[in-house]
């Protein structure tokens, strides 16, 4: 099994704090209690001395040495399912992912899901926190996602997903006439209620959208969204607040849903089709492009009648 290392230098900002901390905030890939399992088995270095304290305190210009040997413990079933392969190397993965397909899933009778396919595709990957998923889709969201190859590559992609560095754009149908373009700075929380939904609340974490008009309908607009935060559902909730939810969202319309059903569009609306990062092995800019799928391409036909 491949031995995976991360070396890091304490900042000011993470001086006198909690070994097992420090580093669950670093690698987000990892549990807190994965973390401390790692220092218990003395996988951690602090100046080059092995550490088996996770609570031990740390300071600035301390040095941070990981040598994981990490195996996942999935019991899921590789699964021969096909993907849409838009960018791949030695690191990473760029999939282009299709309508009806979730991402993973606690239930170990759903086969049919991305995590079932990597481990069928790249059995390596049963190595990695998540099989190297490193951003999710919900299942009924077609478009880009990124998929690392190994934990160095995931570790630096969840870095520049924490800093804010990952542009990520979507194009989505959604109901009335929205502004010209406009932003959306609202916290988000999972609903406590309904636990498969979110909603906007003041306890929330802090979510911004952005949106631009690229076309009116007559009932409908067609936005270009870029998501300064990543919140689970954070689009569809967003539209929602402002009273413009997606089309096809059976979660979060509970408003225009009659209007729909002469269009028998059967998904929310809505596509991830860009994403901008710098490319962690040379630090040159890169951008992906995953075009509309045919469903919404024969949607805007239909909307442009």
């Amino acid at each position: 099994m491949k031995i995976n290392n991360i070396s890091y230098i304490l900042k000011k900002e993470q001086n006198g704090k909690r070994l097992d901390k420090v580093i669950t905030k670093l690698i987000k890939v990892y549990s807190r209690t994965k973390i401390k399992y790692f220092i218990l088995k003395n996988l951690v270095k602090v100046n080059g001395n092995i550490i088996s304290d996770p609570s031990k305190k740390v300071f600035i210009n301390d040095k941070i040495e990981l040598n994981i040997n990490f195996s996942n413990n999935y019991v899921f079933t590789p699964k021969n399912i096909k993907l849409n392969i838009i960018y791949e190397d030695e690191n990473l993965l760029i999939i282009n992912k299709h309508n009806n397909f979730i991402m993973y899933s606690n239930n170990e009778k759903k086969h049919n899901t991305m995590l079932n396919a990597i481990l069928y595709h790249y059995p390596l990957n049963i190595n990695l926190p998540r099989v190297g998923i490193v951003h999710r889709l919900d299942k009924d969201t077609t478009g880009i996602l990124v998929i690392a190859k190994n934990l160095f590559t995931q570790y630096k992609l969840t870095q520049l997903i924490k800093n804010k560095e990952i542009t990520k754009e979507y194009l989505a149908i959604v109901h009335g006439h929205t502004k010209k373009y406009g932003s959306i700075i609202k916290p988000i929380s999972r609903n406590i209620h309904n636990r498969t939904c979110m909603k906007i609340c003041n306890y929330g974490k802090l979510a911004i959208t952005h949106y631009k008009v690229i076309k009116y309908f007559k009932d409908y607009t067609y936005l270009r969204i870029i998501l300064e935060t990543g919140r689970t559902h954070q689009i569809r909730v967003h539209m929602s607040y402002i009273n413009h939810p997606i089309l096809g969202d059976l979660k979060y319309n509970n408003t225009f849903k009659s209007r729909e059903s002469n269009l028998k569009f059967i998904r929310q609306a809505l596509h991830s089709y860009k994403i901008k990062f710098n490319y962690p092995f040379n630090n040159g800019s890169r951008v992906w492009y995953a075009y509309l799928p045919d469903d919404m391409k024969i949607l805007l036909k239909k909307l442009s009648n």
